[in-house]
């Protein structure tokens, strides 16, 4: 499989997440909003430190990538985004992503994810590109489903955050249909 170290939109790049992205990251991923239907809402900086730690290490681990959103124009970090989960003999990963609020209902999320499915399609050769969406995240499936995703179902009690079992839509992708949708 082919990888790459970054990938670009018209309006954003997408690269590796430096060390002087780990305060804009941590100002997100303690934002309780922005987490509402996340496994995670970091209380400190070194919480926040060793995330960026483990995400970098997707690409060593061959498990995945994550990228800092970087808008082209101001430079600044907007979220993330990136697979994980890699299952490279079964051809499919899943995606993850997060936006600061502030940047919500301008588009990004779809552009960045349609390169991200490209790239992981085209260029990595995936037949399947899996999402877990908590039930609840109406933004994140209208966001999916725009970009082609169908959900299958829902596992019920599927994972244990924030103090209670949550039901999880699972989304899916299939290389067929991206490339009907290119059509």
């Amino acid at each position: 499989m082919t990888e790459t170290k970054g990938l670009e939109t018209a309006r954003f790049t997408l690269r590796k997440i430096e060390a002087g992205d780990i305060e804009i990251l941590h100002s997100y991923w303690s934002d309780e909003t922005v987490t509402k239907y996340m496994n995670l809402t970091f209380r400190t900086l070194d919480e926040s430190r060793q995330m960026v730690a483990l995400l970098n290490s997707l690409s060593e681990l061959s498990e995945g990538r994550r990228w800092a959103i970087v808008d082209k124009d101001s430079g600044v970090v907007l979220g993330s985004c990136g697979y994980h989960n890699m299952k490279a003999e079964h051809r499919r990963a899943e995606i993850g992503y997060e936006l600061g609020q502030n940047y919500w209902n301008k588009g990004i999320m779809q552009e960045v994810m349609h390169a991200v499915l490209q790239h992981c399609f085209e260029s990595l050769r995936f037949n399947r590109i899996e999402a877990f969406v908590m039930v609840g995240n109406d933004r994140s499936v209208h966001t999916l489903e725009k970009l082609g995703f169908k959900t299958e179902g829902v596992l019920r009690e599927y994972e244990y955050t924030k103090g209670k079992f949550q039901d999880q839509f699972i989304m899916s992708l299939i290389r067929k249909d991206w490339l009907s949708l290119a059509d």
